[in-house]
């Protein structure tokens, strides 16, 4: 299995590790985190290696032979900056599947993603870089995902569906055809979105409606 190291050590980096074990292509060398100090502690079975400078990094990358990086936290706020800060650094996106996920052979998928158990994608949708389908989600056929997107459990986007980059659906979100949400945006859960929803906006309710801008960007 090739090595990688994964980024951030919360909640989030427990399901990574579920389903890369599961998908069993990758193995995780350890764990970096914003927190020095957590240095040296074992978290969900594997170490903290360090934090993410420049420093640590290539301390890791010579000590564990390892190049690859998956991002293991949740936080939208910061995960299209590190995703993009760890490219930079010389370091290359894994994409992570787990076996009892429904992918289309004609799906287009981008780098550092991560589509989990029971999720179902149709045939022709294009999903970009660094984005998390959560458990049971559906993207259906000729969908259009950005990078950064995040789609929580038990989402559903109906055929033709746009959702601009760095953009969040809590579980239990319904994208009815067709329609499009702009880029910064939270959908809140159990929402059903039936008209377009505009960029770096909040918004929620059946039918979803735009409560307030999205100061969280």
């Amino acid at each position: 299995m090739e090595k990688v190291l994964l980024i951030g050590c919360g909640q989030h980096c427990a399901v990574v590790l579920y389903n890369m074990q599961a998908q069993g292509l990758y193995e995780a060398v350890g764990i970096v985190d914003v927190d020095p100090n957590k240095t040296g502690s074992i978290i969900h079975g594997k170490e903290v290696l360090g934090d993410y400078s420049p420093q640590s990094l290539n301390r890791i990358r010579k000590k564990y032979n390892v190049n690859k990086f998956f991002i293991a936290f949740g936080a939208m706020k910061h995960r299209k900056k590190v995703f993009n800060y760890m490219i930079a650094q010389g370091w290359e996106p894994i994409t992570i599947i787990h076996p009892n996920a429904t992918v289309s052979a004609e799906a287009k998928i981008g780098k550092g993603c991560l589509i989990e158990c029971g999720c179902l994608i149709t045939p022709n949708p294009i999903i970009g870089d660094n984005v998390v389908i959560n458990t049971g989600s559906q993207v259906n056929h000729d969908n259009i995902i950005g990078d950064h997107v995040f789609i929580a459990s038990g989402v559903i986007l109906s055929g033709g569906v746009s959702i601009s980059q760095n953009t969040l659906l809590d579980d239990g979100v319904i994208v009815t055809l067709g329609c499009k949400v702009g880029k910064n945006a939270l959908i809140g859960a159990g929402s059903i979105v039936t008209k377009n929803i505009p960029d770096d906006v909040i918004a929620y309710g059946c039918p979803c409606k735009i409560v307030r801008y999205n100061s969280n960007i």
